[in-house]
């Protein structure tokens, strides 16, 4: 310092240019690359985050069509489910099936009555009294027939007679070779429907 020849013009304007290209680089440094430098780290970041959620889509793509046939799957148990447990008793499908069952056991139907319904929690019974009279290979194909019914049923309070006209029956039996009635049956049938939860009405104002 004690060579600088201060009165120098050159000197001085040397030195003048050099504070200025200091100064120019630490502007361009610390105002300049610095933030292109975080910029530059920030759309790194953006870009891995990326990278890794295309990943999980790509995978998530893969399972496409396994979950639109799970959906297939998982609608199809629903109407099952529907079928089931309708939200209403269709009292002339039931007869018709008990009719249709009937028809195929041999078995002859002396009532089919509606006897009313009971409401449970989440269910609704619907209950029907039936007498028949049939043999009893006959009887026994009827109820093996009613559980096989696509629906859900509980067949309760059987009871068993004699036939009044068990006499003719057997008489007929020998002389044709049909299966005899020999018995009257009554029983009930009680079949299921879905209870329809209604949503609560909102409250209309507030309080006064």
């Amino acid at each position: 310092m004690k060579n600088i020849d201060w009165k120098d013009k050159k000197t001085i304007f040397a030195l003048v240019v050099s504070l200025l290209l200091i100064g120019g680089a630490y502007y361009i440094y610390d105002y300049v690359w610095n933030p292109f430098v975080l910029e530059e780290q920030a759309l790194r970041s953006e870009l891995d985050a990326a990278e890794q959620e295309l990943q999980r889509i790509n995978v998530q793509k893969s399972r496409i069509a396994e979950l639109e046939l799970q959906l297939v799957e998982a609608e199809a148990d629903f109407e099952r489910l529907r079928e089931m447990f309708p939200e209403e008793e269709k009292v002339p499908l039931r007869l018709q099936d008990l009719y249709a069952v009937l028809r195929s056991s041999g078995v002859q139907i002396q009532k089919f009555n509606p006897e009313g319904r009971s409401e449970k929690d989440h269910y609704i019974e619907n209950r029907y009294s039936i007498v028949v009279n049939s043999g009893y290979h006959m009887l026994g194909y009827l109820f093996a027939e009613i559980a096989n019914f696509n629906y859900p049923t509980l067949i309760t309070d059987l009871r068993l007679g004699r036939y009044s006209g068990i006499a003719n029956e057997l008489q007929k039996a020998e002389s044709h070779g049909w299966t005899p009635i020999t018995v009257s049956v009554s029983f009930n049938l009680t079949t299921y429907t879905s209870k329809v939860i209604k949503a609560p009405a909102s409250t209309q104002g507030g309080k006064k």
